[in-house]
């Protein structure tokens, strides 16, 4: 019986998926599987090797070219249905995180899920801030926050020195040991409604898929979050923040802190597709 799947999306991160494997292996967990789906375009020759020395079931699946983040998690899901019923649990991550809470997975099917619940956001707790990323976004952004978000991804240079003042804003924060409050103050929302999950690590229940939600995100990368907070919305299900459940997230493994202009260029057309899609008056 697979009661959770993981579908956890490489790019160039195979150091990175070991350490991730290494702390899934550690949870002696036995109801779980795990798809790995590899967007390299230069995959790792030696990986798969290093694959068969973990105990968990795991799927290496190279995908046919660069599908994205979602585009890449929808393949490997459509996989696992080929010849599997959907799991209770369906996890879509990156492998730049860890799970070393203790008993994380026992936790997380002992949970109670009620029917409006499609969603979990579990505390992401990056090593470098001490923050948990969770939640993501409490309320639904307005078209003026959209455009704003635009405008910020239009420019590569307007970017980096927005992305710059955000991490020496954080550091700021550090130092004065204002984290603490930041994280108390975050957890008001515990057991309660947000609008989107950070995208590192999000948790579907089984009838978010079977109420009609899909990983047929628009955009080939980014924008993620919003698109799961809307297809919740349109489905009357709940997106709920379970910051008991903890994940340790080391960040950006795969895209950088700072972005190429390929990179700000996807934003720009996830923020293009976004505002198309969701935030256009008929």
């Amino acid at each position: 019986m697979n009661e959770i799947l993981i579908i956890a999306v490489i790019y160039n991160t195979y150091s990175e998926t070991i350490n991730f494997l290494k702390s899934i292996e550690s949870q002696n967990y036995k109801f779980i599987k795990v798809n790995l789906v590899d967007n390299s375009e230069i995959p790792d020759s030696t990986f798969e090797k290093k694959l068969a020395a973990f105990k968990i079931n795991i799927v290496y699946l190279k995908s046919p070219k660069n599908l994205g983040y979602f585009g890449g998690a929808k393949y490997g899901l459509n996989v696992f249905l080929e010849k599997n019923d959907l799991p209770k649990f369906i996890i879509v991550c990156n492998v730049d995180v860890e799970i070393k809470q203790k008993g994380f997975f026992e936790k997380l099917s002992e949970i109670q899920i009620d029917s409006d619940s499609g969603v979990i956001a579990p505390a992401i707790i990056s090593k470098r801030w001490k923050t948990d990323s969770n939640p993501k976004i409490i309320a639904r952004y307005s078209r003026k926050k959209m455009n704003f978000f635009l405008f910020i991804s239009s420019n590569r240079l307007i970017h980096n020195f927005y992305t710059a003042l955000s991490y020496f804003k954080k550091n700021l924060k550090f130092i004065s040991s204002n984290i603490i409050a930041s994280n108390r103050n975050k957890s008001k929302y515990a057991n309660k409604n947000i609008y989107a999950p950070h995208g590192s690590f999000i948790i579907f229940y089984k009838q978010f898929f079977e109420k009609g939600g899909t990983l047929n995100h628009i955009s080939f990368l980014f924008g993620e979050e919003i698109f799961i907070a809307e297809t919740a919305r349109k489905l009357d299900l709940k997106v709920v923040y379970k910051p008991e459940l903890i994940v340790s997230d080391s960040e950006h493994a795969s895209t950088g802190f700072f972005y190429s202009k390929k990179i700000t260029d996807f934003m720009k057309q996830s923020s293009k597709d976004i505002i198309s899609k969701y935030y256009t008056l008929f």
